[in-house]
């Protein structure tokens, strides 16, 4: 947990790092900024800076005028990374089997968070994005479940904008499948890709049981807001159940989208850093990530350094965006 000495440094660098961070992203290669502790050497030094993410580090030698990240941003200094944040989904080919990347003893009846979510549609994909081109579904992650708005109250999954759209034709009402059978989730609901929230609603279709707990986790107790220094967890489609420690909401990222929707920058998104080898991996797009009372904290959207650093959008965000609330209770939806 951060000292109350760090936070007070946080909380003076936060406005100048909103104020720079789009020129910094837009030098070349950046594709992050956030708060955090300068490593010199591979050793901490305690000291809050200004955190510059990028593609790969060169050689001053090779840096063109006006393209170097400068050691400091009005007074506080700079500390440069290598980091790519990237997208969390898989791509399956339209005639694979669409199977989970872990192994799952038992498969709960009922549509509950952890679960794996893809629409039913597919999308055409080229190198470099698979290995060969073709027509590909996108699998993630369904979260945990939201309501709407009274007197419908109907009863939602939630995931990423990323995988339940895909792209620029999608459409309210797209069908989306459990990966693991076949099953049919439901329909796409609500759809947000803003500057803070990369997210979607999937209306769980008529007649299904439905869970508010986390598969592999336990009940869902409500929402919260993250804070660095907590430790958190999810359960995601692709990695299961992995634990990590908030390092930071601060940190806005470049994502590429693909083609048809191209480079979006994310704000103030939560950065996590597994305890043990990964925290997150492909599949894993959409899975909450919660606190040790069980309260959501946020979706996960992308990863880095091999799935080792997760980021998510925060929850509070996500719903207010959707215009959702989180449920706690489990339900069936009625015909």
């Amino acid at each position: 947990m951060l000292s109350i000495r760090e936070l007070r440094d946080r909380a003076v660098i936060r406005p100048i790092k909103r104020a720079v961070e789009d020129q910094l992203l837009d030098l070349p290669g950046v594709t992050a900024v956030d708060i955090g502790e300068k490593h010199r050497a591979g050793r901490r030094t305690g000291q809050q800076v200004i955190v510059v993410s990028v593609v790969r580090k060169k050689p001053l030698g090779q840096l063109g005028p006006g393209t170097r990240i400068p050691g400091d941003v009005f007074g506080i200094p700079t500390d440069v990374v290598e980091e790519e944040p990237v997208l969390q989904h898989i791509h399956c080919g339209r005639n694979e089997p669409l199977a989970p990347r872990q192994r799952r003893e038992e498969r709960a009846a009922a549509v509950r968070g952890g679960s794996g979510i893809a629409p039913y549609r597919t999308v055409h994909l080229a190198p470099p994005a698979v290995d060969q081109a073709g027509q590909y579904r996108r699998v993630g992650t369904l979260g945990a479940l939201v309501t709407g708005a009274a007197p419908t109250a109907s009863m939602m999954g939630l995931t990423t904008f990323d995988v339940a759209c895909l792209d620029d034709a999608w459409a309210v009402g797209d069908r989306m499948v459990d990966p693991e059978g076949g099953r049919v989730h439901g329909d796409l609901a609500r759809a947000a890709l803003s500057g803070r929230v990369d997210a979607a609603a999937v209306a769980i279709a008529p007649g299904l049981e439905t869970s508010s707990t986390i598969d592999g986790i336990g009940p869902v107790t409500g929402h919260g807001t993250a804070y660095p220094g907590e430790r958190i967890r999810k359960n995601g489609f692709g990695t299961g159940v992995t634990h990590g420690v908030v390092t930071s909401v601060d940190a806005t990222v470049r994502i590429d989208h693909g083609e048809a929707l191209g480079v979006r920058v994310l704000r103030e998104q939560i950065r996590i850093v597994a305890t043990d080898l990964r925290f997150c991996g492909p599949g894993d797009a959409g899975a909450a990530v919660l606190d040790p009372g069980g309260r959501v904290l946020g979706l996960v959207v992308a990863g880095a350094c091999g799935g080792a650093v997760g980021f998510a959008s925060p929850v509070a965000d996500v719903l207010a965006e959707l215009d959702v609330e989180l449920c706690t209770e489990p339900q069936r939806v009625r015909v």
